[in-house]
């Protein structure tokens, strides 16, 4: 195996005469653009996705909405979003992550507007759900987009970086929502027009942002490829011919519909893989949710103040970007396995405590430390997912994957009520704790290192 050194290269690595252009390649301009892209898409996500936590106890107040109705209301966004994976993973591998993406950043935008207009209920419940559908949509289109255009040395921490500059706008809308929510019986309809105005992302994106050329080669347009490669290699002449990735067993392209990325999969070769991911996403997903989604309601209905409520919860939401820029410096650590467990068991340990406190300050104190931990170990979780399956099914199998989280989280959106009025606040956490354990010991014993790792080997 020949060593190929080169001075546009991260990392010395061995190829056997083949290049890795894109693994390989140096962070220039165009992986800037692409990055605050993806940071501001990220940034109304994560927006989108949080708002309806800060502004449900106003409408208890104001709708006279009960918690079964947030229930309700929770589990169908988390509906929405199963489909939004369904929907987004199929489409960008289909039509591409450009154009997939494009569409999922409008479509959440508009109906993030429309969230504001809902002149009942029902209605709200309908808008609520349809943006999920596009949040989710989007999230998966970007994890791998991010994934398959960003070096291998340095693709997590990228992923966990913009990720975190994007979350900075949860603790802005908590901040936000603390003054406006209370401020009128229609405040909380002013939170949701805020989300609207990720149509900016939408007008950069379409000058900005160029087409997978994994997706392209994937696909078979390899001229197409070669010169959006070149756009991120500045200093040599690419030539697609030597290009690693570029069917390197000299079959065609290969194509895969619902069923076909269902069976592979689930495949003898990918069936480990598969289930720990599965065990991985739909803990952490559901822990996360039902700690975050529920925290100002759960507190208020605990005795204390919809001020107090939501204080303290928008001093925890500081914690979120704060948690993925840690998380930066040690995703590409220990395969991005090791990471994972560690997190694991640090949020398990911290959460089954959280639910026995009762002191304000404390509770502040505890939840944020637990939502630094619980951003990094999500971030971390995200690109450990995007790197596990080939091109033709990378975003497909991601978003069914990721799906299966989302549809536990609307189940648990509803059993969320019963457990806390069948057996308490203490309970609840302790539940959310123990996921977060079995993340870590089944990771611990079947999951892979694949961080620093070429996409094209991980896919051998």
């Amino acid at each position: 195996m020949a060593v190929v050194t080169d001075s546009n290269l991260d990392t010395t690595v061995k190829t056997g005469g083949k290049r890795h252009y894109l693994d390989d390649a140096r962070m220039c301009m165009e992986h800037y653009k692409f990055l605050i892209i993806l940071a501001l898409a990220y940034a109304f996500d994560q927006m989108d996705l949080f708002t309806f936590s800060f502004v449900a106890p106003a409408l208890t107040k104001h709708w006279g909405a009960s918690m079964e109705w947030i229930g309700i209301v929770n589990s169908c966004t988390f509906v929405g979003m199963l489909f939004g994976c369904w929907f987004g993973g199929w489409l960008s591998d289909v039509i591409g992550r450009r154009k997939a993406f494009l569409f999922s950043v409008f479509f959440f935008s508009v109906f993030s507007i429309l969230n504001g207009v809902a002149p009942t209920p029902a209605i709200f419940l309908v808008f609520r759900t349809l943006t999920g559908f596009g949040i989710l949509s989007m999230v998966v289109v970007a994890m791998v987009y991010i994934t398959e255009i960003l070096p291998a040395a340095s693709r997590g921490k990228w992923q966990a970086i913009s990720l975190a500059t994007g979350l900075l706008s949860v603790p802005l809308i908590g901040q936000i929502a603390e003054k406006i929510v209370p401020s009128s019986p229609n405040g909380w309809r002013y939170i949701f027009f805020i989300g609207g105005t990720g149509f900016i992302i939408f007008i950069l994106a379409l000058s900005w942002l160029k087409e997978s050329p994994r997706w392209l080669i994937a696909k078979g347009r390899y001229s197409e490829a070669e010169k959006v490669i070149q756009r991120f290699i500045k200093d040599e002449k690419v030539d697609i011919n030597n290009e690693a990735s570029i069917n390197p067993d000299n079959t065609a392209p290969k194509e895969a519909g619902t069923i076909e990325t269902l069976k592979e999969i689930f495949s003898k070769k990918y069936a480990r893989k598969t289930s720990v991911l599965v065990i991985m996403v739909c803990c952490i997903t559901v822990g996360y949710f039902m700690f975050f989604g529920w925290m100002p309601t759960l507190l208020n209905d605990y005795g204390f103040s919809l001020d107090d409520a939501l204080w303290m919860s928008a001093l925890v939401s500081f914690g979120s970007p704060i948690g993925n820029y840690l998380a930066a410096a040690f995703t590409d650590k220990g395969g991005r396995k090791i990471p994972i467990v560690i997190y694991s068991l640090l949020v398990g340990v911290l959460t089954i405590v959280f639910g026995t406190l009762k002191i304000p300050m404390v509770i502040v104190g505890i939840g944020f430390f637990i939502r630094v931990l619980m951003d990094g170990v999500f971030v971390v979780m995200w690109s450990y997912l995007a790197e596990a399956y080939p091109t033709h099914i990378r975003t497909s199998g991601t978003g069914f994957i990721y799906s299966t989280g989302r549809l536990l989280t609307a189940v648990a959106m509803v059993v969320v009520p019963m457990i806390y009025k069948g057996f308490g606040y203490t309970v609840l956490f302790g539940i959310i704790g123990v996921m977060f354990l079995l993340v870590a010991v089944t990771t611990g014993l079947w999951g892979e290192k694949t961080a620093g790792r070429s996409l094209d080997e991980l896919e051998a």
